[in-house]
């Protein structure tokens, strides 16, 4: 990972535009890597129980960093977007959740 840091303050990714002037906006997740091992808060209230939504959220990802490394030069998109799903489909379990985690409040900044 390029950004990955040593300094004391933390690097954040700015608020996209469109955010600020949307009528109704709401952040869904956040990751980080920290020490080596992915760091995820997420809003697991936003889409109730409909899980499908957060596959549709998830593949909608992955278009955008396929999109993204195609913006920084790498080329062939159809082979962009089949290293996502592959890297996706290898990490996904197939049977049981391995990750853990908590829920936590939300908080306003």
């Amino acid at each position: 990972m390029s950004d990955l840091q040593d300094a004391d303050e933390l690097l954040e990714l700015e608020i996209p535009e469109e955010v600020p002037e949307a009528e109704q906006a709401v952040e869904l997740i956040r990751a980080w890597v920290a020490d080596g091992a992915l760091v995820v808060t997420l809003n697991g209230e936003a889409f109730g129980p409909r899980l499908e939504e957060w596959g549709r959220l998830l593949a909608q990802i992955g278009q955008h960093v396929a999109r993204s490394a195609s913006l920084n030069g790498e080329s062939g998109e159809q082979r962009l977007i089949a290293e996502v799903r592959r890297g996706f489909d290898e990490a996904f379990p197939k049977n049981e959740l391995t990750a853990y985690g908590k829920i936590k409040k939300r908080v306003t900044h």
